[in-house]
Parts: C-alpha cells; sequence; structure tokens
C-alpha cells in the first residue's frame, strides 16, 4: 500500500494508505507475460502503476477507525505487511508454475509497477521536501475522480481486480 499525504489542519505532514500493492503486482506478472524487453517492462510496469491509481479503489479510510495517529500507523503496517506478503505469494506462485518466464522482463515490470511507491515512501520518510513536488502529483493521479467508497467495497474490488489480472496472465 502506498502511504499518501496529507497536510492536516495544523499544517503537520500526515499520512494514510492508499492502494494495495498486490493489483499492482498482478499488473506486472501480466506485463512480463507479454513483454521479454526488461526495460520495456519496466516502463509498462511503471504505466500501469499510474493507471491503476487513477481507478477510485475505496481503501482510503482503512485504520480510520483507529483512534490515536500511532494507533493508525501500527494499524496500516500491519495491512501493508500482509499486501507485501500476498504480492510476494502471487510472484511465487506464478514462477512456481511457469518455468519459462522471463525473469528480466518479470523483475524489471515489478520494479517499475512498485517503484511510484516506494519513491513516494523514501521521500516522505527521508523528508526529501525538494520532492513532495512528486508526493502531490502521485496524490492527484489516486484522486483524479475525486470520489471514494468505503472499503467494504474498495477491499474486494481491489481483490477482483487482481484476480481478474492474474487470470488473463495464465
Amino acid at each position: 500500500m502506498a502511504p499518501v499525504s496529507a497536510l492536516s489542519d495544523t499544517g503537520a505532514l500526515c499520512y494514510y494508505i492508499d492502494m494495495f500493492i498486490t493489483p499492482h503486482t498482478s499488473a506486472a506478472i501480466w506485463i512480463s507475460t507479454k513483454v521479454t524487453d526488461p526495460v520495456l517492462a519496466f516502463a509498462f510496469g511503471l504505466i500501469s502503476h499510474f493507471i491503476l491509481d487513477i481507478i477510485p479503489h475505496g481503501d482510503e479510510d482503512i485504520g480510520s477507525h483507529k483512534k490515536t495517529k500511532r494507533g493508525r500507523f501500527i494499524y496500516m503496517m500491519k495491512v501493508a505487511t500482509v499486501d507485501v506478503i500476498l504480492s510476494v505469494v502471487l510472484v511465487y506462485f506464478y514462477i512456481t508454475r511457469h518455468q519459462d518466464y522471463n525473469r528480466p522482463a518479470m523483475a524489471g515490470a515489478i520494479v517499475g509497477a512498485w517503484l511510484p511507491d516506494v519513491a513516494w515512501i523514501v521521500i516522505e520518510n527521508f523528508k526529501m521536501t525538494a520532492l513532495y513536488w512528486y508526493i502531490v502529483w502521485h496524490g492527484r493521479i489516486h484522486n483524479a475522480f475525486n470520489w471514494r467508497y468505503s472499503p467494504v467495497y474498495g477491499v474486494p474490488f481491489q481483490i477482483i481486480v487482481t484476480l481478474l489480472i492474474l487470470k488473463v496472465s495464465y
């Protein structure tokens, strides 16, 4: 999941989590089945990340039930850990069932699909203020439609998107 920055009403930078990484991973797997050039796979992985981020995904309020900032952070880190583990499991199951997969293309697509969120985390956690424009820009992509819905609908939606992408990958 990618952290989404927001300035609180006091002006302090805070974040919440938005979009699971698992759909991005499934898109990377699919890309690696269509593209053999690792540089091109990286580029398509990067593009696919932002395309998926444009789609409203309904997980913006995950953790909002926690009363404290620390409680929200701990909850979100647990959710993010499960998300990353699921992504690794997706890749593992794919590569163990497809011995002929293109390793460089798979690596390129995954790096491209994950890089936008990793960059966000690095920029925010290391307080690289000169690069905050990227966080604002990426946040605008997430909110392109300015439409939100409950995690009750958003989480199943992302699971369905992930499964559909995986279905066309096999």
